[in-house]
């Protein structure tokens, strides 16, 4: 990476931390990512783990192939990973590490926010697609191309991803239908096209510097325009609201902000004609808009789904918490743990389960009790019965 690049990542890593700092759902105990990103270093996680590439090749590239649904996705990976990466640090004699006064949450913003940033595009992909998505019939790049829709080289190259996602969304409503007259299929983008597309135009445009253009996005500004842009009306985020289109809490939103704009894109066509049919106009963006969209929408993602007491409950019960901690939590082989994680963030409670883990391995082995795999929606369960539980 070049000293212009970290320097601009620096910048809006900054620029996130400040904007989520006003959302909403911000608790205390919401991790800070640039802290997050000295910790993965301090900790030797960087030892094992790359990030795109920068880093040891032992564990995953964490920037390629990590959870990254929600916080309790990545608490349950990291968990469940757990005793192979103790053996794995054995094997390396690298140190296990652990955590103390919210270093875990922060670790955990880091590699959440990882996924907000693009990887750099293709633009060789990207001219490619440039012709098999249609694009070249109706737009011009140089000497080639279309003239029934505008040029696209006259875009300046320093145009961010997310402003040409939202006048491709605006134009939507003329190139759908003008598309559709033509015999051809409305283009879609699936994995990382849609970044490779954008970095093929924005290396054909005008070599002169675009406007200021603040990439984090504000998530307070996108709590409210998720509301004034109708998205409220049919989407739900993890359960809570209506349920007419996709749930945009769950898994089909994942990606980078660009690849989350190909998918909305994706929805356009179906998106239109769901509201036109319930007297809706299609929403339209100005300015920073999207990207204030899609700051909310990350932010109301890393705390997922609430968690279910009862089945919180369950969960320790049957996967042998019990059986150490006490059916009340009073404490046996190991602590006790009723008074101690009541009222506790669900950053702290894993800190506090991550920290234990090598201990609890060594009795588990003793007593021949397999290791306690939890998926997310366990996870978030376990955290609310420990959290909720015991005053119950």
């Amino acid at each position: 990476m070049t000293g212009r690049s970290r320097r601009l990542r620096a910048a809006l890593w900054i620029g996130i931390v400040a904007a989520l700092a006003t959302g909403e759902r911000v608790t205390a105990e919401f991790g800070d990512p640039i802290r997050g990103q000295s910790l993965f270093v301090e900790k030797t996680c960087v030892q094992c783990h790359a990030v795109r590439g920068t880093g040891g090749r032992i564990g995953p590239d964490l920037g390629r192939t990590a959870v990254k649904g929600s916080f309790f996705e990545l608490a349950a990976g990291m968990w469940n990973h757990s005793p192979v990466m103790g053996r794995k640090m054995d094997e390396a004699q690298i140190a296990r590490p652990t955590f103390r006064e919210g270093e875990l949450a922060d670790l955990i913003a880091f590699l959440y926010f990882l996924n907000y940033f693009d990887e750099p595009g293709d633009p060789k992909i990207g001219k490619v697609l440039f012709a098999q998505k249609h694009c070249i019939q109706c737009h011009r790049l140089g000497q080639e191309g279309g003239t029934a829709g505008p040029r696209l080289d006259r875009l300046p190259r320093g145009t961010p991803p997310l402003s040409i996602a939202r006048d491709l969304w605006n134009h939507g409503p003329v190139m759908v239908p003008a598309i559709r007259r033509v015999g051809l299929d409305v283009p879609k983008f699936e994995g990382s096209e849609i970044v490779d597309l954008f970095a093929y135009l924005r290396g054909q445009g005008e070599r002169r510097a675009a406007r200021e253009f603040r990439s984090s996005g504000d998530p307070e500004r996108g709590r409210v325009l998720y509301a004034t842009k109708g998205c409220a009306r049919c989407h739900a985020l993890f359960g809570r609201g209506r349920a007419i289109g996709p749930d945009l809490g769950r898994s089909e939103l994942r990606g980078s902000v660009t690849q989350l704009a190909g998918r909305m894109w994706n929805h356009w066509p179906a998106m239109s004609e769901a509201m036109e049919s319930v007297g809706m106009s299609t929403p339209s963006f100005q300015g920073e808009e999207m990207a204030d969209l899609f700051a909310y929408l990350f932010r109301s993602r890393y705390d997922g789904g609430p968690g279910d007491v009862v089945r919180g409950k369950a969960i320790y019960l049957q996967r042998g918490c019990a059986a150490c901690h006490g059916q009340k939590g009073e404490g046996n082989i190991g602590p006790a743990l009723g008074n101690v994680t009541t009222g506790e963030a669900k950053e702290r409670i894993a800190e506090r389960m991550w920290n234990h883990a090598e201990k609890m391995g060594e009795k588990m082995s003793t007593y021949s009790v397999p290791w306690p795999h939890l998926d997310s929606g366990e996870m978030a369960d376990l955290f609310a019965f420990l959290a909720e539980g015991w005053k119950r």
